[in-house]
């Protein structure tokens, strides 16, 4: 596998109310070359700033080590989808900050364990699209205004690379956690359009009506998620348990069937004698990974 492909980093934001679990989805604007009109989750590619020495100081040393230790431990014995520790530090970065790119939603607290006031928060939404323009302007803004970065809600939830017929291609790695209670999220109407928060009997329908069209990954991803969340009961629960859960590469390999692509993922027992760019299989695949499909069928995405 060509060890050359971007990473990035994908956030699925969750939230629980009388309705049930919610997960925030975003739509990205019909003109875009890579995903466009497509539903997704926040997230987007790693970036050169997401290494400064300016943001490595508003992390918290013990939240490192354990989160990007869970990522190191699961890529052990894998091909060129390994990272070191300063690449998964990054990732936690360039969540948070696409996090805040696309959501509004700040994945911060003021040093010392104090709280939000209200002219903070204010001052913190003027620079989003000052943010949003120049990658570098993140950690000005945490600097300014004295913030460290909540790396430690981050679960690590899957890792998924686009598969090899794509133009554009991501190595990237998907986090959960809890949308912080103070903060409430919008798009700039730019590169995304809209967003929602969805329950699962929500995104169901809009599928079913053709409203709502989502890339193989998003839709997986989501069954995943309702799955654990019915086996633990409840966000806090579900959070919680999978943060130990092995989580393994997923790198689809494809065959085109008419006028559609079949992506085949690599729990298929056919997997491994296909021909193309694949990855490594596990001798046992987590129960969660093999509820999901092992094929599945899309238009080509152009």
């Amino acid at each position: 596998m060509t060890a050359t492909i971007p990473h990035a980093a994908t956030v699925l934001l969750l939230r629980e109310d009388d309705a049930g679990l919610q997960v925030l989805l975003t739509k990205r604007a019909a003109g875009l070359s890579f995903m466009g009109g497509l539903w997704v989750f926040p997230g987007g590619r790693m970036e050169a700033s997401d290494f400064s020495p300016e943001l490595a100081a508003r992390l918290d040393k013990a939240a490192i080590a354990d989160t990007g230790s869970r990522m190191l431990s699961a890529d052990a014995g894998a091909d060129a989808t390994s990272i070191d520790l300063d690449t998964a530090r990054g990732l936690l970065i360039a969540a948070c900050r696409e996090t805040f790119e696309e959501s509004g939603v700040l994945l911060a607290r003021p040093r010392g364990g104090g709280l939000w006031g209200d002219e903070q928060l204010a001052r913190v939404a003027a620079r989003r699209v000052a943010t949003t323009a120049d990658a570098t302007g993140f950690a000005r803004m945490l600097v300014d205004e004295d913030l460290v970065l909540d790396v430690e809600r981050l679960v690590y939830w899957s890792h998924w690379i686009t598969p090899a017929f794509e133009s554009r291609r991501f190595d990237t790695r998907f986090f959960a956690l809890t949308v912080p209670p103070d903060q409430e999220a919008s798009v700039d109407r730019g590169e995304l359009t809209h967003h929602a928060w969805l329950t699962e009997a929500d995104v169901r329908r809009h599928l079913a009506s053709g409203e709502m069209k989502m890339a193989p990954p998003t839709r997986a991803t989501l069954q995943d998620l309702w799955s654990s969340h019915r086996l633990h009961g409840g966000l806090t629960a579900m959070l919680e348990a999978e943060r130990t859960r092995i989580v393994p590469p997923i790198l689809p390999k494809w065959v085109e069937v008419g006028t559609e692509i079949e992506i085949v993922l690599p729990w298929d027992e056919q997997y491994q004698q296909m021909p193309g760019e694949g990855c490594r299989t596990l001798e046992s695949f987590p129960a969660y990974v093999t509820a999901m499909p092992s094929r599945m069928r899309f238009p080509r995405m152009r």
